[in-house]
């Protein structure tokens, strides 16, 4: 089943949805990937859910945006509860990956009352301090680089999928293309506007909402946000599985049975 484009006017985000009929459950991808982030796991969640996929702004077929006030991640996250309304949609799950962890987990900070449970996945900013000098200088120097350097300096990048050693090579060559064509300036854009205020460290322990984090385990750097997200959030449910960052890529078996039998045990308002 291919998911159409649909065009919501005035939302940086590609939004492709299945029709009703089944609980709605949002995926939202990280930098550098695309809506095909979720190929392997469409057909396991869509027997039980309705699925909303979004596409960050000049990824796979979205169109770029510089605008750095559109770029923050508040105007994402209100840009997605707009989705939500002129799709008709009271209460959903999500579940973001990566930089869209930081996103849907923000959204489920603003909006819990549209938020019936939700899923994360490895993402190192999330619960980052927030950014000082040095690794503001880090990030400006990147994005240096990205504009001096094109889509051999965006290959540098460790979360580019050419580098995911436990990827199947189909997917990993196709995530590979899409991330080759990313719109650089909007990825420069995302790294300047959006990162440095990324981070939900501050605020993660005020989660209302029943959450899950899906960990690869084996990405060593991860895991001490891993702990630390239990300590903010005692009640926050963890599956630990052995993958690393892409989590619901390398092991797509386990990421969706952990993924299904969490929000099933959780009803959406219709």
């Amino acid at each position: 089943m291919v998911m159409p484009l649909i065009k919501l006017k005035g939302l940086t985000f590609g939004i492709r949805v299945d029709p009703p009929g089944k609980p709605p459950l949002l995926l939202m991808h990280g930098l550098l990937s695309s809506r095909n982030h979720w190929l392997l796991n469409l057909a396991a969640l869509r027997s039980r859910f309705r699925l909303i996929v979004a596409e960050l702004p000049g990824h796979g077929e979205t169109p770029g945006c510089i605008d750095p006030a559109r770029l923050h991640p508040d105007a994402l996250v209100e840009e997605l509860d707009v989705a939500r309304e002129r799709l008709g949609i009271t209460q959903w799950f999500m579940c973001g990956q990566s930089f869209g962890a930081g996103i849907t987990l923000r959204y489920a900070l603003r909006h819990p009352h549209a938020v019936a449970a939700q899923i994360w996945t490895n993402g190192n900013r999330v619960l980052n301090e927030k950014p000082g000098p040095e690794m503001l200088a880090e990030d400006d120097a990147r994005c240096s680089r990205l504009g001096a350097g094109g889509v051999e300096a965006l290959r540098r990048e460790t979360f580019h999928p050419c580098h995911g050693r436990r990827f199947e090579p189909a997917i990993r060559d196709l995530l590979s293309r899409e991330a080759d064509a990313c719109d650089i300036s909007t990825v420069i854009g995302i790294i300047r506007h959006c990162l440095p205020a990324l981070s939900l460290r501050d605020q993660f322990s005020d989660t209302s909402v029943p959450t899950l984090l899906i960990n690869g385990r084996l990405e060593g750097r991860f895991q001490r946000m891993r702990d630390l997200a239990l300590r903010l959030l005692p009640g926050l449910e963890v599956a630990d599985l052995p993958g690393g960052h892409a989590i619901n890529i390398e092991r797509p078996d386990l990421f969706e049975s952990s993924a299904i039998a969490f929000l099933e045990r959780h009803a959406v308002t219709p």
